[in-house]
């Protein structure tokens, strides 16, 4: 895969996550704030963003995700627990939260 279509999908993917926040935002911003662990500020400016602006800031040629996944040793130990009793979910959900 060249550079630039690595760099064209990473904008996109940007853009498509930038839309997505924005969307969150506007359909429950306190839920969303807390989920995306963003401040009440940035929040704020993401809402009121045009679809110009957000393309602008999606142009960058790195990625705006930023993974958080907390201690990769208890990710791994949720991920590969042989004895999960189907709460896989709920331990995932309460580490990500800490994370």
């Amino acid at each position: 895969m060249s550079q630039n279509k690595t760099i064209s999908e990473l904008q996109e993917l940007n853009l498509s996550y930038l839309l997505l926040v924005q969307k969150l935002l506007v359909e429950d911003r306190d839920t969303a704030i807390f989920r995306l662990k963003i401040d009440a500020e940035l929040a704020d400016l993401i809402v009121e963003m045009s679809v110009r602006e957000l393309t602008t800031l999606a142009r960058q040629s790195h990625s705006l995700l930023q993974p958080n996944f907390g201690d990769v040793s208890q990710l791994k130990a949720i991920l590969t627990n042989k004895r999960d009793t189907g709460m896989q979910a709920t331990h995932l959900a309460m580490h990500l939260v800490t994370a």
